[in-house]
């Protein structure tokens, strides 16, 4: 308990420390999102702060660890390595698409490899069935291009939900700590012990940011920090609750993350049903539509957090209460 709340405490003093560095850096270089367009605000504003939130969270982690060698309970193991060291090569492509606005394809295109590159250390290999409270092994076969659409889905999601100040960095630091809760509920040792310490260090970081960030934001996280932080979420879900032989803990991902993820369905559905491409970006997702029907920015993100504290306490309940 006390190494996740180091986790959570370190994070959070770094990116909110470093958030206006990298601000700053941000405009040195050029890498500001302009006004117009499917965009929300109205003044140029840097990008990049995602670079602060890699920082917050490798530094909790590098702290951890280093707790861990004096005795401490977490030890960096294969799983956390690879998962780390793939959300910084999904990373550091935001990071140019950031400054470059790569292609959707492209984008899409590098996110995919990376997940069905980490997939061969850490993948579903079992799921729980809600109502026998059993685990249920999944192929080998199907154990990787499950691993890597879930990895894909879940990064891309958050990505898409970036679209109004703070409304991305609230989601994960209420998802994140939703996977902190599930896993220090169910003390799994080598497996949940590591989900607790980095998802303690997403959420601290997620909030250092939004100290920034939160409208009228001075920086955004731009896709360098949306897909840093969607993937190691993803991520830690596989490492943690996918391989949990414990009743409907696979459902605390889905749900803390529940409206983001209806969101990009949905969003998916009504651009193939028009007969757009599912990667054209539009302004029909769910902030936008609050924003439509009267609601300010900060109403329409308080909505949105709310929904996905709800859910997540609920899924939380549930566990609670079945496990």
């Amino acid at each position: 308990m006390k190494t996740v709340a180091l986790s959570l405490f370190v994070a959070t003093v770094v990116s909110w420390l470093a958030t206006p560095w990298v601000r700053a850096l941000a405009l040195r270089v050029g890498v500001v999102d302009q006004p117009g367009g499917r965009r929300i605000h109205q003044h140029p504003t840097p990008r990049w702060g995602g670079i602060a939130i890699w920082l917050g969270v490798m530094a909790a982690i590098a702290a951890s660890t280093a707790v861990g060698a004096m005795g401490g309970w977490f030890h960096l193991n294969a799983q956390v390595v690879a998962l780390l060291g793939a959300a910084t090569l999904v990373a550091a492509v935001g990071l140019l698409d950031d400054k470059f606005e790569l292609s959707a394809l492209w984008q899409a295109a590098a996110l995919l490899a990376v997940s069905v590159l980490v997939a061969q250390w850490m993948r579903i290999d079992s799921v729980t069935n809600p109502f026998t409270r059993q685990s249920i092994p999944v192929a080998a076969w199907l154990g990787v291009p499950l691993t890597a659409m879930w990895l894909f889905g879940v990064t891309k999601t958050i990505d898409l939900v970036d679209g109004l100040d703070g409304l991305a960095s609230g989601v994960c630091a209420i998802a994140s700590m939703a996977l902190v809760v599930m896993a220090l509920l169910m003390p799994i040792p080598h497996v949940t012990q590591p989900v607790a310490v980095v998802c303690a260090a997403v959420a601290g970081a997620s909030v250092g940011f939004l100290r920034y960030n939160y409208p009228p934001a001075r920086i955004f996280m731009g896709t360098v920090g949306a897909q840093f932080m969607g993937f190691v979420i993803a991520g830690a879900a596989v490492i943690g609750a996918f391989k949990m032989a414990a009743a409907l803990a696979v459902i605390v991902p889905i749900l803390a993350l529940g409206v983001p993820l209806f969101d990009a369905a949905f969003a998916v559905a009504r651009r193939a049903a028009s007969g757009k491409p599912i990667y054209m970006p539009d302004r029909g997702h769910l902030h936008h539509r609050l924003l439509d029907a009267g609601l300010t920015v900060n109403q329409a993100i308080l909505v949105i957090y709310a929904a996905t504290f709800v859910l997540s306490a609920g899924a939380l309940l549930v566990v609670m209460v079945l496990r």
